[in-house]
């Protein structure tokens, strides 16, 4: 089943997926209307809460679940419908799973080999030396798995998934076994991996630093539903929903009230509104003030106490407090190490200023 659509690798139209009710006729949907797409060439990466639905997502891509509407169409071909669905071994789908699902017996050139079952032996594990070196594994393919570190490891993972040159490459929370500092190293790696290969690839996760530092698009899913399909960086200063607001990066809501201008009044000031954020002069909303929009200022008049801190190694996460009872986030560099309920001068910076209505 070939149709004409644009020229894009994947592409997502309105799909629901789910399974039936204990009631006749009922269904539990797990996935409603998601629609998305990625160009050739392109990282995306689904993230949200767990059971938001996001792995159902890759399951289906894979064609490992079927979908009850709409459609998956990979590479100008339909590969899900309805009523229409093409055996996951023909898909040309790779997938990188969360625990690497590498076979133990095997060795690491042995594991990669595996999928190549078109070619001889001979043939498969010189491909798959060939691949250990382009994830920087050189000279480990006669070893174990387990003879390896776990970033090692999820290098072996992908390998064995890129050597059958999939049209798709899937992962699937692949970093979640990882400690953080590895993690995020490591999803760099992966996407100068990936881009060095050309390879069109869709990632889930739970990890929004994770998700930023390895796709070009993210989108956030909620209760089955993508909500915003965006830049990292859209996601982070233009976000659609107080959802995506709260789960993308660290903030608070405070409190204002739209003016002419157009403008928003808060505690901490005026602060100028896009034309597209105002709605009616004098309508209270909830400014959203990001971590990085309130900055120490030893010489600022206004003064705040500090509630909690949490060191990150080169800043602070403050939580400090007004006068009022107001409680905003701040970055600090971490050798403005202020003690728990002294009071540091601080001041607005928000370049980038969101409201929802009340």
């Amino acid at each position: 089943m070939i149709i004409d659509t644009q020229p894009i690798h994947l592409n997502i139209e309105g799909i629901d997926v789910g399974y039936p009710g204990e009631k006749s006729g009922s269904w539990n949907h797990v996935v409603q209307g998601l629609s998305m797409h990625l160009d050739h060439g392109k990282i995306g990466c689904l993230l949200g809460p767990s059971g938001c639905g996001k792995s159902t997502v890759l399951r289906a891509i894979c064609g490992f679940e079927p979908i009850q509407n709409g459609t998956i169409t990979l590479d100008k071909q339909i590969v899900s419908s309805k009523d229409f669905s093409i055996a996951p071994e023909k898909r040309r789908v790779g997938v990188v799973f969360q625990d690497y699902a590498l076979f133990p017996h095997l060795t690491n050139a042995e594991n990669v080999a595996f999928g190549l079952r078109e070619l001889s032996q001979k043939e498969a594990l010189q491909k798959a030396e060939e691949w250990l070196e382009r994830v920087g594994l050189n000279n480990v393919g006669a070893r174990y798995p387990h003879e390896l570190s776990g970033g090692q490891q999820q290098r072996v993972a992908l390998a064995r998934a890129m050597a059958p040159e999939p049209e798709l490459l899937l992962l699937d929370e692949p970093f979640s076994n990882l400690d953080v500092d590895l993690r995020e190293r490591l999803a760099g790696e992966v996407r100068d991996i990936l881009k060095a290969n050309g390879t069109t690839a869709l990632l889930v996760t739970h990890d929004q630093f994770e998700a930023f530092a390895i796709a070009d698009d993210v989108g956030v899913m909620v209760d089955g539903r993508l909500v915003q399909w965006d830049s990292a960086y859209n996601l982070y200063h233009r976000p659609a929903t107080r959802f995506v607001a709260d789960f993308v990066g660290y903030g608070v809501f405070v409190p204002g009230v739209t003016k002419p201008g157009p403008s928003v009044e808060i505690e901490l000031g005026s602060l100028p509104l896009p034309q597209s954020s105002y709605g009616l002069p004098n309508e209270a909303v909830d400014v959203l003030l990001r971590a990085d929009d309130i900055v120490h200022d030893d010489d600022s008049p206004l003064q705040a106490e500090v509630i909690t801190k949490a060191f990150r190694g080169g800043d602070f996460l403050y939580t400090v407090e007004l006068d009022s009872g107001q409680r905003l986030l701040t970055m600090v560099p971490s050798h403005h190490n202020h003690a728990i309920g002294e009071k540091i001068g601080i001041k607005l910076v928000a370049d980038h200023v969101v409201t929802f209505s009340k």
